[in-house]
């Protein structure tokens, strides 16, 4: 019967320590320095508080985890802006590097966000809302000449190699480069017209693409 008893307000102890941790947090009260700028005891606090953010976040759901305006604003501009990477959001809400750094990563403890790696840039997404491919697409047609090509294609015309080059100002190589990755994707087909190449939409992803277009029409 002691035994139960101890049990039971050492769980008590522990729900109000996580609570009391949450909510400070919330309010900004704990910065999140990176682990290898601090000496080897405030590493260990770090990452004993980052645990206790993201068991924090469990107990209390989604719902407190936004209640932090910054973080909301965070969580908002992702969603309306698949495929943003992270100095994008720096950038276009006007925050630092770190505040963006600690509530990114309390967002996607609380699987309200998930990022994909594209390159150099790390690509964040709302989690549970695209199939892999779309986010693999999705992060290909946020690089600017890519979308630039599409959206050239999306008129629904074929447009030929020389033209295409002209009209953005490319290099023949680099024309090429581009159209090689879009070609993997499946996204447009090229087909030989004399001494040209003439390059289509993929009609098989012409609505995936569109769409993909739209939703990156703000690329960052």
């Amino acid at each position: 019967m002691q035994q139960k008893t101890a049990i039971a307000i050492l769980l008590v102890v522990m729900v109000f320590s996580v609570s009391f941790v949450t909510c400070a947090a919330a309010n900004n009260h704990f910065p999140s320095p990176a682990l290898s700028t601090m000496p080897d005891t405030e590493g260990h606090q770090h990452l004993a508080f980052s645990v206790a953010v993201s068991i924090g976040t469990n107990l209390h759901g989604n719902a407190t985890t936004l209640n932090q305006p910054t973080r909301l604003e965070i969580y908002n501009y992702v969603k309306s802006n698949p495929g943003v990477h992270f100095r994008g959001i720096c950038d276009e809400l006007d925050l630092s590097v770190g505040v963006v750094q600690y509530h990114i990563s309390v967002l996607e403890h609380a699987g309200l966000l998930t990022s994909h790696i594209d390159g150099q840039n790390k690509r964040y997404f709302e989690n549970n809302v695209y199939e892999a491919a779309d986010v693999a697409l999705i992060s290909l047609l946020r690089h600017e000449t890519a979308g630039k090509i599409l959206a050239a294609l999306s008129e629904g015309k074929g447009v030929l190699h020389r033209d295409l080059a002209c009209s953005l100002g490319l290099s023949s190589q680099a024309i090429t480069w581009q159209m090689n990755k879009l070609k993997d994707a499946g996204l447009v087909n090229a087909e030989k017209v004399g001494v040209n190449v003439e390059y289509t939409l993929n009609k098989a992803n012409a609505d995936t693409a569109k769409m993909s277009l739209y939703l990156t029409a703000s690329r960052s």
